[in-house]
């Protein structure tokens, strides 16, 4: 067991470093995707920010409305527990996210269906709080992309609101009046 989680932590950190080496230097994926027949490929993108506070304390600002729109949504209504349903809205878009929650673990883990308005595909999302001492490592978590343009869209956004909840916490500095985005959607842009 010991050998095998020495392993893991050594193949952990070669993907890292891997993943932090120079973006040139990876390969693009082709724009067309290929034909694999009755096998549907799907894509996930990890994200990770340190944050200086408490999971609990974190959480709170996942899973409560009031505090999701002080870093993501203008309006946004949420059941915070397993099968409970949310809505999202932003200003400037058309039409309001909304799915249903898929896991949840208070102060730990919460997982939703993510499905913008007048889009086909639902993809997943889910956060996941790891406390490394006094800071606590967010984990975001989106999967089910058909295509590597889609994702990298909604990277491009949760990478921003990822910033900004950092921000929110520890400095209480809410980017979005700085640079507002649209959320991650797969093709409708916001409205100007």
């Amino acid at each position: 067991m010991k050998k095998r989680l020495t392993m893991m932590c050594v193949l952990v950190a070669l993907v890292s470093l891997g993943a932090r080496a120079a973006p040139a230097q990876r390969a693009r994926r082709p724009a067309k995707a290929e034909d694999t027949g009755p096998v549907t490929v799907t894509r996930s993108a990890t994200l990770r920010v340190p944050i200086s506070s408490d999971a609990v304390g974190i959480f709170s600002y996942l899973s409560e409305a009031q505090k999701l729109t002080l870093w993501f949504p203008d309006q946004a209504i949420i059941e915070a527990q397993l099968g409970g349903k949310y809505h999202f809205l932003w200003k400037g878009t058309e039409g309001v996210w909304s799915g249903y929650v898929t896991e949840f673990i208070k102060g730990n883990t919460l997982g939703y269906t993510w499905q913008p308005p007048d889009e086909p595909n639902e993809t997943r999302v889910r956060f996941k709080l790891f406390p490394q001492g006094a800071q606590t490592i967010v984990e975001l978590s989106h999967s089910g992309f058909s295509s590597s343009e889609e994702m990298e869209r909604a990277v491009k956004a949760w990478v921003f609101y990822l910033r900004n909840l950092k921000s929110l916490i520890e400095d209480g500095t809410d980017l979005r009046g700085q640079a507002r985005r649209a959320p991650a959607r797969t093709t409708t842009r916001r409205k100007r």
